[in-house]
C-alpha cells in the first residue's frame, strides 16, 4: 500500500491565538539542574548524579498538532454502549481542537479504513468530521489491530506538510487482536509516539489484549498506556491526553552527557539510565545521548548518570560531569544552558565516605525507580499481588516526605484494592509504562496524578460536561488561548504603596563659643570627612562587584490546586514554588543561612517555606524546589473579599517575601556578610492551568 500523500495544508495565517507571540530566541524552554553528592572519598567509588530537565515554556507558543485517531470498531464494540462512548469522545476530541491542529480518523475491524486525510479543524470541518464519526463508525467483524496501527503510522510518516508539527497516533481497542498478535507487538514503529487505549474487554480477552496495547506504546518513542473499565467515559481519558498534547513546544529534545578523561568515567549506555527513552553512544568519545521526544508543558524528565571515579592522591574540587541539551520549537533548534555547558562537580576529599548521604532528589527517584521494576515484576509473575506488598512496605519504611513517595504510597494503595487478576495486571501494565516514560497514563480505577498535565483537571471537568450534554461544545484550545491574553492585556499591574517620609523640625538654640566647642566641630567635621570618603570607596566597590553578588530568584512557580471554602478560609492550597540561588562570582563560594520564605495572601501568612544552610559554588546556580501544602488558613473581611475578586478575575495573587543571610567574598578585599531579602507578588492562573504570570517570576528577585 503506497504512504497517504494528501494531508490538507496547515492554514498560513491562523488566528491571533493559534499563532501566538514571536518567537523569542533567548527564553530557555528547557532547564536543566544536577543534582549530585557534594563530597567523595580519594579512593575508587561510584557515584549516581541525577540530570533534571523540565519544560517551562509557555502554551501561548505550542506547535500544531497533526493527530490520527486509530479505532476499534469490530462487533465487541456494541457492547456496553461502548460504540456511543466512543462517538461522544471523539467528538469531545473535534470540540477541542483549534484551526492549527489537524485530524484524520482510521476506523478498524477486519480490516483498516481512513475515513479522511488529515484536515485542517475548521469551523466547517468540525461540523463534518462530528458526522463522519456519527454516521462513519459502524461496529462489526474481528479486530486487526495490525492494519489498523500499520495504516494510522502510514498517515503520520506520509504527510507533505510536517516540519514544526506535532505527531501522534491515539491507539483504542476493546478486544483480542486478530491473527498472530506477536507481530503487532513486534511492529516497528519508530520516533512517533503511539498513545494506546484498552477499553473494558471480558476476562479472557483483556488479559492478552492490555499486554499488546502496552507493547505497542513502548515500542513508541513516548506513547503511554491508559486502561479504560466498561463503565467509564472514553471522553475523560481521550481528554486527559489533550490536555498534554494541546501544550506541546518542545520537539525533538536531546539530551547529551559527557564523562570527564582522568576524573571520571561512563562504563557503557547501560549507566545512563532515562527509563525506556533510547540511549546510544555520541559521536564523542566518552559522551552519550538520549532521545526524548517532545514534552508536554511542564513535563519533567529525570535521568540517572553511574560514574566511576578513580582513586586519587590528593583532595581538590573536580568536575565529574558534562551535559547539554539541544531541542527544536518551530523548526528553530536551542539549546540549554544557552551560554554555557552544565557540569556537575564533587569535591574528592579523605574525609568523605563511599556511603555518603545523597541528595533528596537523588534518593526520592531511585525510591521511584524500585518502584516501577517492582510492578514489571508483579506483571512477569504469578505472585503480583506478593510484590506490592513487599513494594508497599519498603514504601512504609522510608522516611522522606516528598510529595512522590506519598503519591507512590496512594497508587500501591489502590492498586491493592483490585480483588481480579485481569483488572490489576491492567493497571499494573499503564502504570509500569507510565513510569517507564515519565508521562501520565490513566489506570483505570487507580485514581493518580502522578505525572499529571497542567490542564487535565480542567480538560476532564470539560469532558464530563460534555458526556451530559454534547449539544454544548467545550471551548477550543485556541478560544481558552485567546480569553487568557485577553485577560492578561486588561489587567493592570498592581500599584506599589507609596512611601511616607516623615521630615523632624527643631527649634535652635544659641550656644557660647568655646576652644572645646571648636576642637569638637574639627573633629566631627574629619569624622564626617572620612564617613564620606569610606561612603564613597563602599559605593564604588558595590557598582563593581554588584554583577556578581549572590541573588535568590523564581525560576518556576504553579498553582496545583485551591479550595476555598465559603467561611472566607483557604481549606486547600497545594503549589510548587522554585526559588533558585544564584552565585556569578568567578571567584569565590556564596554562603547563605537557614532561609525562611513567607507565602501569604492580603497580610495573611499561607505556609512556611524553609531551608537548613546552604552553599552555593562559584559560578553555579542551586535550585531550592518547595511543594507547598496548607489547609485551614483564616481569611479577615478584607482578605476573603481579596479572594472572591480574584476568583472572578480567574487569577490569584500570592506574596512570596523573606530573608537569608549572606556572606560572600568581595575580590580581595574582605569576607562580607549581608543580608538577601526577597519580597514579590506572583499572579496564578486559576482555574486554569494555575502557572505564574511569566512576567512576575521574571521581577521576583533579591535585593
Amino acid at each position: 500500500m503506497s504512504s497517504f500523500n494528501d494531508d490538507e495544508p496547515p492554514p498560513e495565517n491562523p488566528s491571533a491565538g493559534a499563532a501566538g507571540p514571536r518567537l523569542s530566541m533567548n527564553a530557555e524552554r528547557v532547564r536543566l539542574v544536577a543534582y549530585c553528592n557534594d563530597k567523595a572519598p580519594l579512593e575508587e567509588n561510584r557515584q549516581q548524579v541525577l540530570l533534571q530537565l523540565t519544560d517551562t515554556s509557555s502554551a501561548a507558543e505550542r506547535s500544531g498538532l497533526d493527530l490520527v485517531a486509530v479505532l476499534d470498531v469490530s462487533g465487541s464494540m456494541r457492547r456496553h454502549g461502548k460504540l456511543d462512548k466512543l462517538k461522544t469522545a471523539m467528538k469531545f476530541v473535534i470540540s477541542k481542537l483549534g484551526p492549527l491542529d489537524r485530524l484524520s480518523i482510521v476506523s478498524f475491524s477486519d480490516a483498516a479504513t481512513r475515513l479522511c486525510e488529515l484536515r485542517s479543524i475548521t469551523d466547517a470541518a468540525k461540523e463534518e468530521l462530528k458526522d463522519m464519526v456519527q454516521n462513519g463508525l459502524v461496529a462489526d467483524g474481528l479486530t486487526n489491530m495490525h492494519a489498523g496501527l500499520d495504516t494510522g503510522l502510514e498517515v503520520l510518516n506520509g504527510r507533505q506538510q510536517k516540519t514544526g508539527r506535532v505527531g501522534s497516533v491515539l491507539f483504542m481497542s476493546d478486544g483480542r487482536p486478530k491473527g498472530d498478535y506477536p507481530d503487532v507487538m513486534a511492529l516497528s514503529i519508530g520516533a512517533v509516539a503511539v498513545y494506546t487505549f484498552g477499553f473494558g474487554a471480558g476476562q479472557h480477552d483483556k488479559e492478552r489484549s492490555t499486554a499488546v496495547l502496552e507493547a505497542i506504546a513502548g515500542n513508541s518513542l513516548g506513547g503511554t498506556f491508559y486502561n479504560v473499565d466498561d463503565e467509564e467515559n472514553l471522553s475523560e481519558h481521550f481528554s486527559a491526553l489533550l490536555a498534554g498534547l494541546l501544550t506541546v513546544v518542545v520537539q525533538d529534545l536531546k539530551l547529551t552527557v559527557w564523562e570527564q578523561p582522568g576524573h571520571s568515567k561512563i562504563l557503557d549506555k547501560d549507566k545512563v539510565d532515562a527509563g525506556s527513552y533510547p540511549t546510544k553512544a555520541g559521536s564523542d568519545a566518552g559522551s552519550f545521548v538520549v532521545d526524548f521526544g517532545y514534552l508536554y508543558g511542564g513535563e519533567v524528565r529525570n535521568v540517572m548518570v553511574d560514574l566511576v571515579l578513580p582513586a586519587i592522591g590528593r583532595a581538590y574540587r573536580v568536575p565529574v560531569l558534562t551535559a547539554h541539551c539541544t531541542y527544536i520549537i518551530k523548526g528553530r533548534k536551542f539549546y540549554s544552558p544557552r551560554d554555557r555547558y552544565l557540569s556537575c562537580s564533587i569535591s574528592r576529599t579523605g574525609s568523605a565516605r563511599a556511603g555518603a548521604m545523597e541528595p533528596e532528589e537523588v534518593k526520592v527517584e531511585l525510591i521511584r525507580r524500585r518502584h516501577a521494576n517492582k510492578s514489571g515484576e508483579a506483571i512477569a509473575t504469578n505472585g503480583a499481588r506478593g510484590k506490592l506488598v513487599e513494594a508497599d512496605t519498603a514504601l512504609r519504611a522510608e522516611r522522606s516526605r516528598h510529595p512522590l513517595i506519598d503519591l507512590l504510597k496512594a497508587e500501591l494503595a489502590k492498586l491493592l484494592t483490585l480483588t481480579t487478576w485481569v483488572k490489576l495486571v491492567a493497571s499494573l501494565r499503564a502504570s509500569k509504562r507510565s513510569h517507564d516514560f515519565q508521562r501520565f497514563a490513566s489506570r483505570g480505577d487507580v485514581g493518580v496524578t502522578i505525572y499529571q498535565p497542567r490542564r487535565m483537571n480542567d480538560y476532564v471537568d470539560q469532558a464530563r460536561k460534555f458526556d451530559q450534554d454534547p449539544s454544548r461544545p467545550p471551548p477550543s484550545v485556541e478560544e481558552e488561548s485567546s480569553m487568557a491574553e485577553a485577560d492578561d492585556r486588561h489587567r493592570r499591574p498592581q500599584e506599589q504603596p507609596r512611601r511616607a517620609w516623615r521630615v523632624w523640625a527643631g527649634s535652635p538654640r544659641e550656644h557660647s563659643s568655646s576652644g572645646w566647642a571648636w576642637a569638637t566641630v574639627l573633629l566631627c567635621t574629619a569624622l564626617a570627612v572620612g564617613v564620606i570618603l569610606a561612603g564613597v570607596a563602599v559605593f564604588a566597590v558595590y557598582l563593581i562587584y554588584r554583577p556578581s553578588m549572590p541573588y535568590l530568584t523564581v525560576s518556576d512557580a504553579r498553582l496545583e490546586r485551591l479550595e476555598y471554602g465559603q467561611d472566607g478560609a483557604i481549606d486547600y492550597l497545594q503549589a510548587s514554588i522554585t526559588v533558585v540561588a544564584v552565585n556569578n562570582n568567578s571567584k569565590a563560594d556564596a554562603s547563605f543561612s537557614s532561609m525562611d520564605l513567607v507565602v501569604g495572601f492580603q497580610g495573611a501568612d499561607v505556609a512556611l517555606l524553609r531551608a537548613q544552610p546552604f552553599v552555593v559554588p562559584r559560578e553555579s546556580s542551586l535550585p531550592l524546589p518547595y511543594h507547598v501544602v496548607s489547609a485551614g488558613r483564616a481569611l479577615d473581611a478584607a482578605g476573603t473579599e481579596a479572594m472572591d475578586k480574584a476568583l472572578k478575575a480567574g487569577v490569584v495573587p500570592f506574596d512570596l517575601f523573606g530573608k537569608a543571610r549572606t556572606r560572600w567574598k568581595v575580590g580581595v578585599f574582605a569576607n562580607l556578610r549581608f543580608w538577601t531579602r526577597i519580597s514579590c507578588r506572583l499572579r496564578f492562573f486559576f482555574p486554569g492551568n494555575g502557572t505564574v504570570m511569566p512576567t512576575d517570576r521574571d521581577k521576583c528577585r533579591s535585593r
